[in-house]
């Protein structure tokens, strides 16, 4: 969504006029969240798309793929990366011509499978991620940390998940 199409206060307080419930700076506040995630989602997107031929789905993949050095079922890492099975089948299948991951036969269920990064894997995601966790770190240094501590709280409060990974 471009910022022309985010409504005024006044054509907010015009449709309030219909409907007393809305709250124009609740619309407000909701479509700037929703501007400054696609904003800086495209900025960090962008670089690894350009520097490293990484798709959204593919990164999302080998970013939780490092978190689970035991590997992981495909159909869990399916909804951890919160796309359809046969995406994900498909995304792994080039992940692995590719030499970054392993699909084996699950030891403990002989008719399932998990994926693995090879060493290949790794190795890119930790010569990748220093500088990506550094490119957020420095999106996010527009805000004091003291900001960004109030923003994931609020954050965590609108997405249901008060406790959230946020809280220090």
């Amino acid at each position: 969504m471009k910022r022309e199409m985010i409504p005024t206060w006044e054509e907010l307080t015009r449709h309030a006029d219909i409907i007393p419930e809305i709250n124009p700076a609740a619309v407000i506040a909701m479509l700037g969240i929703k501007q400054a995630a696609e904003d800086i989602q495209h900025s960090i997107m962008d670089v690894l798309h350009r520097e490293h031929h990484l798709s959204e789905g593919k990164f999302c993949a080998l970013v939780v793929l490092h978190q689970h050095l035991d590997g992981i079922a495909p159909s869990v890492l399916a909804d951890k990366v919160g796309v359809a099975r046969a995406s994900v089948s498909v995304m792994l299948q080039r992940l692995e011509r590719e030499d970054l991951v392993q699909i084996l036969s699950d030891e403990q269920d002989g008719r399932g499978k998990k994926v693995f990064l090879t060493d290949t894997g790794r190795k890119f995601m930790d010569s990748i991620l220093p500088a990506h966790y550094l490119r957020i770190t420095e999106l996010m240094g527009k805000l004091s940390e003291e900001e960004q501590k109030e923003l994931g709280r609020l954050l965590n409060k609108l997405s249901g998940n008060e406790a959230g990974a946020g809280d220090h």
